[in-house]
């Protein structure tokens, strides 16, 4: 596998299952860095949830369509990115959570960034606004 250039959230990979407002952008960003990603075990987990949630909370996902979609989310994953065992960032992820004020599961996006020395890929706006002023690189994806 080439160089890791950048560490992707569950909200890019959301995005392309949900087919949200982001779509696009993410199914691009995912084609042209396939192969040079890096991810959390944790992101087919948040992926999931992100599905369940637009399907039998926010109603927008039709049921009959969330069993054939669901199947998607570890191919999309495991055949885009490299990744990396949360449980090993866990200490790191605990600090940084702690000094920006966010989730241990966004920290742990965070630490594994820092530890492979690229940027962050997020649609979280509010991730990128405490991040803002702290050196945490996360690059925009057009």
């Amino acid at each position: 596998m080439s160089e890791t250039l950048y560490v992707v959230d569950a909200s890019v990979y959301a995005s392309v299952l949900v087919k949200d407002e982001f779509y696009e952008r993410a199914v691009n960003f995912i084609r042209e860095y396939a192969g040079r990603l890096a991810t959390l075990d944790l992101a087919v987990l948040e992926a999931a949830n992100a599905l369940w949630r637009h399907t039998c909370l926010l109603r927008r996902i039709p049921l009959d369509r969330y069993e054939s979609l669901a199947r998607y989310e570890k191919p999309l994953v495991y055949g885009s990115a490299r990744l990396y065992a949360s449980l090993d960032l866990l200490e790191s992820a605990v600090r940084i959570a702690s000094d920006f004020s966010i989730t241990v599961y966004d920290a742990l996006y965070v630490a594994l960034a820092q530890k492979l020395g690229c940027k962050l890929a997020s649609f979280d706006e509010e991730l990128k606004k405490r991040l803002e002023g702290f050196g945490v690189r996360i690059v925009e994806i057009l």
